[in-house]
């Protein structure tokens, strides 16, 4: 790939309005919540309990789109929501058929709270924007009204654990995705410490070429998310990466991509590569992606 086209993809992106619209986005949620309190919903969600903050590529300086999709996490710590959403799961399970399952309560769990909270929002928008519920959480189609997306992610936590683990409720699979998101944020900072900055601006790179990728129509958003680029970038040995110049850098990380065992990737924790659930890896996927990138970079 062309020298200059590589420092172009892999330049860091001003963040002066994507924290402009966080401030707006954020006072919209908080509204949005605090319309249970006035209607007098038992949600089991309230601010003692509660953090409110943005995950994603906006907060790790590796996003390409100065306007693109705001990831943001409504966290509670709350005991009784987290037995609340444990029981349901449970009781769906033990539903023998699908008359049993539609009788299964859903009160003071999350996909009782999320469907209230989509609903409140929409008095929040114009007729522009679209909300619907995603695999992800609540995702707002708010392009046209504000130049930006927002992806509200629903997690629980414990206030007891060191690690700080969000069990992230997926609504349509009624299911609990548990992400060690902290360290996720430490190790990809401590790589590109490592690397004197060439982590990050491969991840970027990456990026770029998962866009021209999609715009290709290769591959959908969802089979390859931008959770996918960081990981597999993160599987790259520091070695390749410690070169001044960035076109030998990204050259030398194509070849290993080309000839690598790919069996071999962990996850930021050292654990099996699919453990990291917000990238929804397989390997039939990370063999294209390689197959996909070759074929823009060369």
């Amino acid at each position: 790939m062309e020298e200059t086209l590589l420092e172009q993809f892999a330049e860091k992106k001003s963040k002066e309005k994507v924290q402009e619209f966080y401030e707006k986005a954020l006072s919209i949620l908080t509204s949005a919540l605090d319309d249970y309190k006035d209607e007098d919903i038992n949600t089991t969600i309230d601010y003692d309990d509660t953090r409110i903050f943005p995950m994603g590529d906006y907060t790790n300086d590796t996003f390409i789109d100065q306007t693109g999709e705001l990831e943001i996490v409504i966290a509670s710590s709350n005991p009784q929501l987290s037995i609340a959403n444990s029981t349901y799961i449970k009781n769906l399970k033990e539903a023998k058929n699908k008359k049993e399952r539609k009788l299964v309560s859903n009160a003071g769990t999350f996909d009782d709270l999320m469907l209230k909270y989509a609903q409140n929002l929409t008095k929040y928008f114009d007729e522009t924007t679209l909300i619907l519920l995603v695999n992800q959480g609540i995702k707002i189609l708010c392009l046209e009204e504000y130049g930006f997306k927002i992806l509200i992610r629903f997690a629980t936590f414990d206030e007891q654990d060191k690690d700080a683990v969000l069990n992230f409720w997926d609504p349509l699979m009624k299911t609990i995705r548990k992400t060690n998101l902290f360290l996720y944020n430490e190790k990809m900072e401590e790589k590109d410490k490592a690397t004197a900055g060439n982590y990050k601006k491969l991840v970027r790179i990456f990026k770029n070429i998962r866009k021209n990728i999609l715009i290709n129509k290769w591959t959908t958003a969802s089979d390859l998310n931008k959770y996918f680029i960081e990981l597999i970038t993160f599987n790259i040995p520091n070695s390749i990466m410690q070169d001044k110049n960035l076109s030998i850098v990204f050259n030398k990380a194509m070849t290993y991509l080309d000839n690598c065992d790919i069996f071999n990737f962990k996850s930021f924790d050292g654990n099996r590569i699919e453990s990291f659930d917000l990238a929804r890896v397989s390997y039939s996927k990370i063999k294209n992606f390689i197959s996909y990138a070759s074929k823009i970079s060369f």
